[in-house]
């Protein structure tokens, strides 16, 4: 996702934001994106689960963030995007990047380094709303044949997003082969909605009738707005509010296969991939800093307020992928990712990994929470 994530179109929360029709609303995401400066300190016993989590995970995580924070000139900001002042810049985390180095290994080691070197710090907003998303597989081919019909494009030669699209073709004009389909072809897809969820998450694993697997990840986008196709299942009565998941939508579509495809064309915006080379083939895809994504540690949020690579616990439940029970997260996370639809200061979209099993949880995934942001000591209020 690198740069350009911060057009990734993130199911969970493109979902329920343009569903509830409230994107960023405070009364349903937490206080205003800005709201983070009033933070205050708190204690370490004053969050619950903080020693009890194994952080070694997180340092892990947060260790790949390192990576670019100590590329910055000490006096930059940690993200290009903003971010609110209590995360201050890159000379503030350096120091402690260099350190996260040299810690041992194990979760005491792991909790003695942030304990050392950060503050816990509490927002005046107190819940917002997290979801979830992943790293879809799906069958297809390097050739055209078969049951293999429908394609994932590259971006044309000199493509530059216009905001609005402009006059490039929608998505129901590039799938009537208003671009040369053959030549930007990546691969083909057993199925349309397998490739309409591809574009909804920004990245996937196709496993190719040999068995090896063809890594996608996001290029670019066309600039025409996204329109959420639940929103217009629940306008058409298709199915109430409550009932709108990623596994009822994409059951109600292959139940309506023309109906479906006329449903999915009215989403005009439209993504464009590149095939990752050279990865680690049990690596996540690759977030908004360009480093592969954590599982269960990686969370996306709004980059005007959570500049990327800080470091954030998390208080909420997921569901378990068969959607019977809920399991509670006590986490430290770190901001690794971003998308359209995360807006606000208690906001955030969690990656669970790649594969059905993560699929069934991160589709389910709606549940209220709370961030707490870790600072360095030197700033911290």
């Amino acid at each position: 996702m690198r740069n350009s994530a911060a057009a990734l179109l993130l199911f969970g929360g493109l979902l329920l934001a343009i569903t509830l029709g409230v994107p960023g609303a405070p009364g349903i995401f937490g206080m205003s994106a800005h709201a983070a400066s009033a933070a205050t300190r708190i204690s370490w016993s004053d969050i619950e689960g903080w020693y009890t989590d194994d952080q070694a995970a997180a340092l892990s995580a947060f260790k790949g963030s390192c990576a670019r924070i100590l590329r910055l000139s000490p006096s930059a900001p940690l993200d290009t995007k903003g971010g609110d002042p209590v995360y201050g810049r890159a000379g503030d985390w350096q120091p402690a990047c260099k350190a996260a180095a040299k810690v041992g290994s194990g979760a005491a080691n792991a909790r003695g380094f942030f304990q050392h070197w950060f503050v816990p710090v509490r927002f005046p907003a107190a819940r917002g709303l997290f979801t979830g998303y992943y790293e879809p597989e799906m069958k297809g081919s390097l050739t055209r044949h078969g049951v293999y019909q429908t394609p994932v494009l590259a971006p044309p030669a000199g493509f530059r997003m216009v905001a609005g699209g402009g006059s490039f073709p929608t998505r129901a004009q590039i799938e009537d082969g208003a671009l040369d389909t053959d030549k930007l072809a990546l691969v083909w897809l057993e199925s349309p909605i397998d490739a309409f969820f591809l574009h909804v998450q920004g990245s996937g694993r196709v496993r190719l009738e040999t068995g090896e697997i063809v890594r996608l990840s996001f290029a670019a986008k066309t600039g025409h707005p996204y329109t959420s196709i639940g929103k217009l299942l629940v306008e058409h009565g298709e199915m109430p509010l409550e009932e709108v998941s990623m596994q009822t939508i994409r059951a109600w579509l292959s139940a309506h296969p023309a109906e479906g495809r006329a449903l999915m064309r009215e989403n005009e915006s439209y993504i464009f991939f590149r095939i990752l080379r050279d990865v680690d083939p049990s690596s996540g895809p690759p977030g908004a800093e360009g480093i592969p994504l954590t599982p269960g540690r990686s969370l996306a949020v709004d980059r005007s307020v959570h500049p990327l690579g800080t470091l954030l616990f998390l208080t909420t439940e997921h569901p378990t992928a068969d959607g019977t029970n809920s399991v509670e997260v006590r986490r430290l996370m770190v901001a690794q990712d971003t998308g359209s639809a995360i807006k606000g200061l208690q906001r955030g979209d969690i990656f669970f990994g790649s594969g059905e099993e993560a699929g069934e949880i991160a589709g389910r995934m709606k549940a209220e929470g709370e961030l707490i942001a870790l600072v360095p000591k030197d700033i911290a209020p």
